[in-house]
């Protein structure tokens, strides 16, 4: 019996109905077979993303673990700001809310790929927030603070004196030559960059740790691990055994879409191979085209993926993805 679904909060689930429902072969596959679904949802996944920050104690957790803020009420706003003029550049946002007691906002992206304008992007969406706080009649620019947090799934480049094992980076407008010196504390931004943490779940010592672990890793899990203290709501919602049919079908049909984007879209930029992941897969089996389905596998295993997953995917057995792995 469901038994979360009243927390998941009408915007985002508006938002989230939104979401088309495909007919790929995959998805009815999985369907059919639902115990290559795993137990939990894969939380880079943009409809899991949204599913899961779409329950307000999860994501309140979320806020006052990784901010310098406390927050104990939000309210969700609709992830499109309206534009004024055809020429202007429409925004739609993964999750976006506001503190009710202080008015602070709060923008949170899952980003897969490094793409090399995201950090535009997100100054665009962090820049957006904090113009439309301002009525054209308003005499005062009295600004209420905008953090955007970013889950970025690889790696940024960084100076080299930046310690290996840190992960949360945070930014804000400083005097070039005294950082402590801080023009605004209004436009903050946040990256949580998930390679970086190289320990295992049980070896955590810190909530900003666990998250960066469970956005990574949540869907490998097979059941609640005894020491997720604070972290059982995450654990509750994100069951996938737990969803209605239809939320299920989006969540798969995002989830092929997803890797689809990063597996081909990886391989298409290093290789240049421009067939279907499934089609390279299969031609690569029967014409024996063993490099090219290596490759595949490897930028899968890079991109995070399980050994099921990936079987999952390529239709491959799972012991033939272990022999290419290994």
């Amino acid at each position: 019996m469901k038994h979360h679904t009243s927390r998941l909060d009408p915007t985002v689930r508006k938002q989230l109905q939104s979401i088309a429902i495909t007919n790929d072969e995959r998805v009815q596959e999985l369907l059919d077979n639902p115990s290559r679904i795993g137990t939990f949802l894969d939380f880079r996944v943009d409809y899991a993303f949204k599913y899961i920050l779409g329950h307000r104690e999860v994501l309140m957790k979320l806020l006052n673990d990784i901010l310098p803020v406390h927050v104990d009420a939000v309210e969700y706003l609709p992830n499109e700001i309206p534009v004024i003029s055809e020429k202007e550049k429409r925004s739609v946002f993964d999750v976006i809310c506001t503190n009710t007691g202080t008015g602070e906002r709060f923008l949170c992206e899952m980003q897969r790929r490094p793409d090399s304008d995201m950090d535009d992007r997100l100054l665009f969406y962090g820049c957006s927030l904090v113009h439309r706080q301002v009525e054209r009649a308003s005499e005062s620019y009295l600004l209420n603070p905008v953090y955007v947090i970013c889950v970025a799934d690889y790696i940024r480049q960084h100076p080299a004196a930046v310690p290996h094992d840190d992960f949360l980076f945070s930014y804000r407008l400083r005097e070039d030559n005294w950082a402590e010196e801080v023009l605004s504390d209004k436009l903050r931004f946040y990256y949580l960059e998930l390679p970086r943490l190289k320990k295992r779940w049980d070896a955590t010592e810190t909530n900003a740790e666990r998250w960066c672990y469970l956005f990574r890793n949540l869907s490998k899990f097979a059941n609640v691990p005894q020491n997720a203290s604070g972290f059982e709501p995450v654990f509750e919602i994100a069951r996938t055994g737990e969803m209605d049919p239809d939320e299920l079908k989006r969540y798969l049909s995002t989830m092929v879409t997803d890797y689809d984007k990063i597996v081909i879209g990886e391989y298409n930029r290093k290789l240049g191979f421009q067939q279907g992941l499934q089609q390279g897969l299969q031609q690569g089996l029967q014409q024996g085209r063993e490099e090219t389905v290596r490759s595949m596998i490897l930028e899968m295993a890079k991109n995070g993926m399980s050994t099921e997953q990936m079987a999952r995917i390529s239709h491959l057995a799972e012991d033939q993805i272990r022999e290419i792995l290994n």
